[in-house]
């Protein structure tokens, strides 16, 4: 009499457990952190991974009368529109002289959707998160917007914190009037 299907499966089982080789001890890798390389008003920063939605070309725009200075208007983009600010205006508070900046990185948050040019974009970087430098000093108009930053070829580049930079109430606002002008212009 033959053995049954169950007793031959548990007899290839014992057979494959006799013959394995066992499995390589895998060495314990040390976390990365990962993001873009690029920079806003000729500042190196980094964005991390995930933590903004594209870089596109910057596109036509059309101007916004009665906007701030660092609006530089809205574009058709993805069949909705998307304001684009200039990072030059917003952080330095002077406009950039050359031409305009190719490029610009669209940031969507809760309640927050637009574009910031950028001055360069360089490329994606890894880097060890136990070298993470949180002492530097940053380039005092984006201190604030920093969490720390890591040491890449002799530079310190630091990392733009997206959130932070949209719970500024400087950009949830892109009105050039003050909210209590609006006020009394219409209590008068």
């Amino acid at each position: 009499m033959g053995i049954s299907a169950v007793q031959s499966l548990e007899l290839i089982e014992r057979l494959h457990a006799y013959d394995s080789v066992p499995s390589p001890a895998f060495k314990e890798l040390d976390a990365t952190w990962v993001g873009t390389s690029l920079g806003i008003a000729g500042v190196p920063l980094l964005i991390g991974d995930g933590k903004l939605e594209e870089i596109i070309e910057t596109p036509p725009v059309t101007k916004i009368p009665g906007t701030k200075a660092w609006v530089i208007g809205v574009a058709a983009y993805k069949g909705g529109l998307l304001p684009i600010f200039s990072g030059d205006v917003l952080f330095r508070s002077r406009p950039y002289t050359g031409r305009m900046r190719d490029y610009c990185m669209v940031i969507r948050r809760p309640g927050q959707y637009f574009g910031l040019t950028l001055s360069h974009v360089q490329r994606d970087l890894r880097f060890p998160t136990k070298d993470r430098v949180t002492d530097h000093q940053v380039d005092p108009d984006f201190a604030e917007y920093t969490l720390g930053g890591f040491m890449y070829k002799g530079d310190f580049l630091a990392v733009l914190d997206i959130d932070k930079l949209v719970e500024d109430e400087e950009l949830s606002n892109a009105s050039a009037r003050k909210a209590s002008s609006i006020r009394r212009k219409g209590n008068e």
